[in-house]
């Protein structure tokens, strides 16, 4: 008999919720307790406080550690998974303390709690300023993007998001102190679109949550297609919702060829769980993102309610590809530090890689920088930074748009006939190399034209 998914939810957001308070290494050397919130000051300033508190940023250098900001949400629902993404972060801050930090100064994160709500945003940002941060990660949301990439322009302090970013932030909030390193929704509508031609659909219905990411997958999707692949309807639901019943049963009267999804966490639990109670997977299959994200999976795995070989998407992070060199390491010291900073058992998640890789950012940047971490030299030497993980070589952010050129895995989930992973890992459909799926500058004009956005080239500032 199948277990029930909401038993196997409920224990994951408790154990999240209690990393929040449990016994923490507050040591500098690896991060400001990870496991409980970093102090809130009493007396943050607003965002109104402009340039002359963000010249405070870059202090960092007189004390112990060189601090580094990070905008994290551990308070609302979306808090159920924050642990795999912070995870990153104290991983990527490990190794670059390992490797001697900066001159044999170290790194240290400072955290504070959003609540994934923007109306925190400009607060907290401004709180990590004061404490001598040189760079933030964060916003965690696309919810908050358009917040922090305001403050981050008004406050002249650069800023550097892990969120999965829609176009039009990008566009109409271009910041030359705003960079993303998550998940971008153009590139990812053009893999599913391109996966929906090779397999010969015709049709599709979208179901996604309320974001404008998530809008923007489903929008550029139908725009790859043109007019001749049938839109078959759509529903948005809220970030928070775990009824999908009725949607999937509009659905499968329907009867597409595939499910575009732009939904994630909890939301895509339910929405698979249920679609299994109705047949939906018997019937379609389904395209979206996070595919083989450990944050999406485990408990259906668990459950033994995945439905393998019916998952396909765009992956960052292809954890189960011993093959390239290190992987297995990278792995285990990513599921080390859940044991070790929040008592639980963490598989690999894309979200947990973008945090990653946005410290690693912030991290090298600053080394090409040493003498000058003032928030203008961290967003020039941001600008220009370039480095390689294991599993994509030259990352960067572009110079018109300051979105990250990352190295993308289209998967199928599949189960692991190996025996090494109870979560499904990806069959890889295709590999696309940095800006090879990002739309160019022309096509970002264009699309700005014919929405009556101004395009703003932050090449040019």
């Amino acid at each position: 008999m199948k277990k029930a998914i909401s038993v196997t939810m409920a224990a994951i957001m408790a154990f999240s919720l209690a990393a929040c308070t449990g016994t923490v290494n507050d040591s500098p050397s690896t991060t400001t307790a990870p496991g409980s919130a970093a102090p809130e000051t009493s007396n943050g300033a607003s965002s109104d406080s402009g340039s002359e508190e963000a010249e405070k940023g870059g202090e960092a250098t007189s004390g112990e550690t060189i601090k580094i900001g990070v905008l994290t949400d551990r308070s609302s629902v979306a808090a159920a998974t924050v642990t795999w993404a912070e995870a990153g972060a104290i991983l990527a801050l490990e190794e670059a303390n390992e490797e001697g930090g900066l001159n044999g100064v170290p790194f240290e994160l400072v955290y504070r709690d959003t609540a994934s709500d923007s109306a925190n945003v400009a607060q907290k940002a401004t709180e990590l300023v004061n404490e001598g941060c040189i760079a933030i990660l964060g916003p965690k949301s696309d919810g908050e993007a358009p917040t922090g990439a305001t403050w981050a322009e008004e406050n002249k302090f650069p800023m550097v998001t892990p969120c999965t970013m829609n176009t039009r932030v990008t566009i109409e909030n271009a910041s030359k102190y705003m960079f993303s390193c998550g998940f971008v929704a153009w590139p990812i509508a053009k893999m599913n679109a391109k996966y929906a031609q090779d397999q010969g659909y015709s049709s599709a219905f979208f179901i996604g949550n309320d974001g404008g990411a998530s809008g923007d997958s489903r929008d550029f999707f139908y725009r790859e297609l043109g007019d001749e692949f049938k839109n078959l309807g759509s529903n948005q639901v809220s970030s928070n919702s775990t009824e999908f019943s009725a949607i999937i049963s509009s659905v499968v009267g329907k009867d597409p060829d595939v499910i575009i999804g732009a939904v994630a966490g909890p939301n895509f639990v339910s929405l698979v769980n249920q679609g299994g109670q109705f047949g939906l997977w018997d019937m379609c299959d389904y395209l979206g993102w996070y595919t083989c994200d450990s944050t999406n999976t485990s408990a259906l795995a668990e459950a033994g309610n995945y439905p393998y070989g019916k998952v396909h998407g765009v992956d960052l992070w292809p954890f189960w590809m011993d093959e390239i060199e290190g992987n297995a390491e990278f792995v285990q010291a990513y599921s080390d530090i859940g044991k070790k900073y929040y008592n639980q058992e963490i598989y690999p998640s894309d979200m947990g890689y973008t945090w990653y890789v946005g410290i690693k950012a912030i991290v090298e940047a600053a080394r090409t920088t040493p003498d000058d971490l003032s928030p203008e030299g961290m967003t020039n030497a941001l600008s220009n930074v370039h480095f390689s993980t294991m599993y994509g070589d030259d990352l960067y952010f572009r110079d018109f748009d300051h979105l990250m050129a990352h190295a993308y895995y289209y998967v199928t989930a599949v189960e692991d006939t190996t025996g090494k992973w109870s979560i499904p890992v990806g069959d890889v459909y295709a590999v696309y190399e940095g800006d090879e799926m990002l739309p160019t500058k022309e096509e970002v004009q264009k699309y700005a034209e014919e929405n009556g956005y101004v395009f703003r080239d932050l090449s040019a500032q």
